[in-house]
């Protein structure tokens, strides 16, 4: 990082420990609440009460990984196929639980869950990831869209993160190869959304959700865990094509969907609808790629989009996110939201508050934090309700199906925790790892957020001391050969 950079960054992390204890001390009790702001009120959110019922209800504890069809009451509800991708969001959640637990029941899980993924769901004689499986595991769909082959990704990824397996790191790699090789459009760039079994494009349609995912789901985090510059050249090209192509030059709106040639395809005959959460997540991610590699223009369309999404996306009053917006007319907007967008707008808020705390950001966190805690987690039956309306009524209370697991709702809580521990709560936290194996000398990068300034102040390797050495002060720390070794890092 620039040492212009760096120096920026010290100035906004004082700025900012000052906005938040304004806050703490001056907060409205009617919108805000001062356990919002502390990181261990998220991670007992994820801990206490999103994954419990999950694990409770959820496992299919006959034929294997998670039932992906489950109503208000955690009941079966409607087919009984099985998703990878909602399977491999599981499994990022279950990692996530280890890393901040070091709890080995959490580890279980997510280790039958990455099992059952590559003995039922990757396709043995063209590689890739199946649609659906049958509930006995066999393949119910075997066309490989996008979306799919992305989330499938993105779980691997995270637990590698924890775990280092290298085993599951080339089944990474092999799939985002894959990818890269068969769905980029190597002419006119972006993701085609369908392929077929044998990776033939199925249709030429380029959608958001098959572009800019790759980013916000895996990349960004194995450049993280690793340092390899592949993944983050590879968030910078897709990034520069959603910002060439998807974004309406007249409105300044990220839009959904195109052919292969980049003209607009609505959704619907004469719809003018933004998807509010997809415009969050693209200026979430331009901002996350800034503090690493400190493009301005990356920085400046996030500052942009999240003008227009506080002005025209956001109910300032409620804290609450709407679930689309007009992109001709912006005032026109949906009553109701999804719990993912909720969660997204508040993990965005907290990441721009470390990066300008002179702003309302932290405001608008505190805010949507009190909206998420009074209408979006359902406590009397766990986890939280599938969409809300602006005036906090449920809309639709079910919890599972082909686009909702545990995924958003733990990843959000765990963010909110290392954002407030990064830039807000000044003591060390520590996160956990269980190391499959490693050779002498290898490198462990254990913060899977963006900032190379945090110090490692402790390690210890089956519960022992061990000295990290200087790489410790650069962010990492120097490995031992190893084998299934359990690993706490203390940073500060």
């Amino acid at each position: 990082m620039p040492k212009t950079m760096r120096k920026r960054g010290c100035q906004v992390r004082v700025s900012f420990i000052f906005l938040f204890s304004f806050l703490l001390t001056n907060c409205n009790e009617t919108h805000r609440d001062n356990r919002y702001l502390e990181k261990e009120h998220w991670k007992d959110q994820a801990l206490t009460d999103i994954l419990p019922p999950w694990t409770k209800y959820a496992r299919d504890t006959v034929e294997g990984s998670f039932f992906c069809s489950l109503d208000a009451n955690w009941m079966p509800d409607g087919d009984s196929l099985k998703y990878p991708s909602m399977i491999a969001r599981h499994l990022f959640s279950y990692s996530v639980a280890y890393m901040l637990s070091g709890k080995d029941d959490y580890l279980a899980i997510a280790s039958n869950t990455k099992d059952y993924l590559l003995s039922h769901a990757w396709d043995k004689e063209y590689g890739g990831w199946f649609d659906a499986l049958t509930r006995d595991g066999n393949a119910a769909e075997r066309g490989k869209s996008t979306f799919v082959q992305v989330y499938v990704i993105t779980g691997l990824t995270m637990y590698f993160f924890v775990t280092r397996d290298k085993e599951v790191l080339d089944y990474v790699n092999r799939s985002n190869d894959l990818l890269e090789k068969n769905v980029w459009d190597h002419s006119l760039g972006g993701y085609y959304d369908d392929i077929a079994q044998d990776w033939s494009v199925n249709s030429e349609v380029k959608s958001f959700a098959s572009q800019l995912a790759p980013v916000s789901g895996y990349l960004l985090y194995l450049y993280l865990a690793t340092q390899d510059e592949r993944y983050l050249r590879q968030s910078e090209r897709i990034c520069d094509v959603v910002l060439r192509h998807m974004v309406d030059r007249n409105t300044g709106w990220v839009l959904e969907s195109f052919d292969r040639n980049w003209n607009y395809v609505p959704a619907k005959l004469g719809s003018d609808e933004i998807n509010t959460g997809h415009n969050i997540e693209t200026a979430w991610s331009l901002a996350r790629l800034y503090r690493i590699n400190g493009r301005e223009d990356y920085l400046r369309a996030a500052q942009v989009l999240s003008d227009s999404l506080h002005r025209y996306g956001y109910n300032s009053a409620r804290g609450f996110w709407y679930g689309t917006t007009g992109n001709e007319d912006p005032h026109q907007h949906s009553d109701f939201t999804y719990w993912w967008i909720q969660a997204y707008g508040m993990m965005f808020d907290l990441y721009m508050a470390g990066l300008s705390p002179d702003n309302d950001y932290a405001d608008h966190f505190l805010k949507g934090a009190a909206f998420w805690d009074h209408s979006f987690l359902d406590k009397e039956k766990g986890d939280t309700h599938f969409s809300v309306y602006e005036n906090g009524e449920v809309k639709d209370h079910l919890k599972a199906n082909r686009y909702k697991s545990s995924y958003h709702n733990v990843e959000h809580a765990w963010l909110n925790f290392l954002y407030l521990s990064r830039w807000v709560n000044k003591k060390p936290f520590t996160l956990y790892f269980k190391i499959h194996s490693s050779v002498e000398g290898e490198r462990l990068y254990p913060l899977p957020v963006e900032g190379s300034d945090a110090t490692i102040s402790d390690v210890t390797m089956n519960g022992k001391d061990y000295e990290a050495g200087s790489s410790s002060t650069a962010g990492s720390i120097t490995l031992p050969a190893l084998k299934s070794t359990s690993v706490s890092v203390t940073i500060k």
